[in-house]
């Protein structure tokens, strides 16, 4: 493991995904006590709702640079959080930062979240979100975790339906297949952060019945046709035990003709740019990152692995 991040895990808690309940509420109890963060100049907060369904909106955070007009681009991020927990205030810095350094709008969703309420819902909040914010702007989905498997599976609900188009999709650790096939959960099951069994709780949570039989929208991997689908930056970390199922996935994309930049970075944690954003390694992928978005925004698309 990454030293700097040896003695931060040692000290983390782990997350209680067989109460996610719980879990929420001690998460807004250390959110209240985080001390505050300078804001980056230049860009402003508007939070806002979008109607999904008859009684139910779902609240989005837009970051607006002070110069975005109609053309700048938008990015659609997705917190993180198995689909059970996590909320956008945890990626408050991350979204102003982003919308500071590349020059785009950054919409947060607060999607619905599992057991309550289990898929499509997530889904349906992130795919009208999607449906909101679209124009003529480049657009691009993008999230940490779940919101990256809810990102991928926002694009190919949109590949599906006929739109919105969308001109790029950033990947981050992302957590996608629900038959929980990958090697790396086999090889590291007790990953620090999130471990194969808190994986499959995670899927049992989100998908109940379906999660034997997933569709393609509930569980990226499971998808058949991965054709059309938006160019793609996938990250995965290697002491994750999510590793191999980004692996894959990056390859599934290219073997369809996607054009898809893969990076495995060892020795670090599943979602490690969000627990340590100032390691060594975290800025330096978070340099990258913002270089993906940029070329997604400007048309740029991806790379081949």
């Amino acid at each position: 493991m990454d030293s700097e991040f040896a003695g931060f895990l040692a000290a983390m808690p782990p997350l209680q995904f067989d109460d996610p309940a719980a879990q929420r509420e001690m998460s807004a109890k250390v959110r209240a006590e985080w001390p505050p963060v300078p804001w980056p100049a230049g860009v402003s907060r508007i939070d806002e709702e979008v109607p999904v369904a008859a009684g139910w909106s779902v609240p989005i955070r837009r970051y607006v640079p002070d110069e975005a007009g109609e053309s700048t681009p938008v990015v659609l991020w997705m917190h993180g959080g198995g689909y059970c927990i996590g909320h956008l205030d945890e990626d408050e810095v991350f979204c102003a930062s982003l919308a500071a350094d590349v020059g785009a709008t950054v919409v947060s969703v607060d999607y619905r979240l599992a057991p309550e309420d289990p898929y499509p819902a997530a889904l349906d909040d992130c795919h009208a979100a999607l449906r909101h914010v679209a124009a003529a702007a480049p657009l691009v989905v993008a999230g940490l975790s779940a919101g990256a498997g809810l990102a991928a599976a926002v694009a190919i609900r949109a590949r599906d339906e006929g739109g919105p188009a969308i001109d790029g999709q950033v990947l981050l650790c992302p957590f996608l297949d629900a038959t929980m096939r990958g090697a790396s959960l086999t090889e590291l099951p007790t990953a620090a952060v999130f471990s194969a069994e808190d994986a499959r709780r995670c899927w049992q949570h989100y998908l109940g019945s379906l999660v034997e039989a997933p569709p393609a929208t509930g569980s990226p991997a499971a998808a058949r046709d991965f054709r059309r689908l938006p160019p793609a930056y996938v990250l995965a970390a290697g002491e994750d035990c999510l590793r191999d199922e980004a692996v894959e996935y990056a390859r599934q994309l290219q073997a369809a003709g996607v054009p898809v930049e893969l990076h495995v970075v060892p020795g670090v944690p599943h979602a490690f740019t969000a627990l340590q954003p100032g390691a060594a390694i975290s800025r330096r992928i978070r340099r990258e990152v913002e270089g993906v978005f940029g070329r997604f925004t400007a048309g740029g698309g991806g790379q081949t692995p």
